[in-house]
């Protein structure tokens, strides 16, 4: 939602790996969440531009705790919790030349403000990695509103750019599909017989907490594990199919489980980098004997759904 009110000041992770020389982590920790992104795209990586790895590159870490992340960092801003708002705006204020008239914002002294500022001020090229921690804190999309407006600004002297630290493997898959199908990234309800959107209404996790649901069709996801409580509580109501070829919690809650094959394994097919590059798989096993691939599930689902 930030990113359609705001814009997507975006690059791939190849450009990251070869030019960047300021990196920040905002609300995420890869040494642990995404453990080949340091290494491979962002920081200890040697790029075209980036010889020496680490040695050319500027860390900055914006976090609550000291996660092993931040303890690589150059420059740590231990941020309160629920205060990215705050200290997002304190530091757009910097950057437009005010002064600030507090000795901390959000937790976080004013001189490391101003460090952290001169640092991205003077890069050649930064980029930020924002996570769950800023968009699961207070002000949700509205603190990546934020943030988008501190890569706009930073543009005025710099090359920034913006990306989220994607979670499980392809999630970003369904956006970019049902995006340059629908025109919309999640949340699609097509009960009028065209794609609508409005989230906070339309949204799986809305209608499940909201008990509109009297039926539910999991597709390789595991909401059981990840959605709140209250969402979970009512999926153990109504009568839920999973199409996954892994024991979850999801599955555990299901009424029929239609194991299918394992994409990128046993199957080809594409998938989604986290920077929206699409990457071809290539089979490397044959699937046990009588497994489908998902698409072949739902082409038979479909099928006997119209002959019905």
């Amino acid at each position: 939602m930030a990113l359609q009110d705001a814009g997507y000041p975006v690059c791939t992770c190849g450009e990251i790996k070869n030019r960047a020389d300021v990196v920040i982590f905002w609300g995420c920790n890869p040494m642990h969440a995404h453990p080949r992104h340091m290494g491979r795209y962002s920081v200890f990586t040697r790029g075209y531009f980036r010889e020496r790895g680490r040695k050319d590159r500027t860390m900055v870490v914006v976090d609550p705790r000291k996660t092993d992340t931040a303890k690589l960092a150059d420059i740590h801003l231990q941020v309160e919790p629920h205060k990215d708002y705050e200290l997002i705006c304190a530091m757009r204020a910097v950057l437009k030349g005010f002064e600030l008239e507090c000795d901390y914002v959000a937790g976080v002294p004013k001189e490391t403000i101003y460090e952290a500022i001169d640092v991205c001020k003077n890069a050649q090229f930064g980029e930020l990695f924002f996570g769950m921690g800023v968009t699961m804190s207070k002000g949700k999309h509205r603190n990546i509103d934020n943030a988008i407006q501190l890569v706009i600004d930073l543009n005025a002297y710099t090359k920034f750019g913006l990306m989220p630290m994607r979670g499980h493997y392809n999630v970003n898959g369904f956006n970019q599909v049902a995006t340059w199908i629908t025109g919309y990234p999640f949340g699609i309800d097509y009960s009028k017989g065209y794609p609508r959107y409005n989230p906070g209404e339309t949204c799986a996790n809305d209608l499940l907490q909201r008990g509109e649901t009297d039926m539910m069709l999991n597709i390789a996801s595991d909401p059981g594990a990840h959605f709140p409580q209250k969402a979970v509580q009512h999926m153990a109501k109504i009568s839920l199919v999973c199409i996954e070829p892994h024991k979850t919690p999801t599955t555990e809650l299901s009424n029929i489980i239609i194991p299918t094959a394992l994409a990128g394994v046993e199957l080809g097919g594409t998938a989604y980098r986290m920077d929206g590059v699409p990457i071809e798989l290539k089979k490397v096993v044959d699937p046990p004997e009588g497994l489908l691939s998902d698409s072949e599930v739902l082409k038979l689902i479909y099928k006997y759904a119209k002959e019905m």
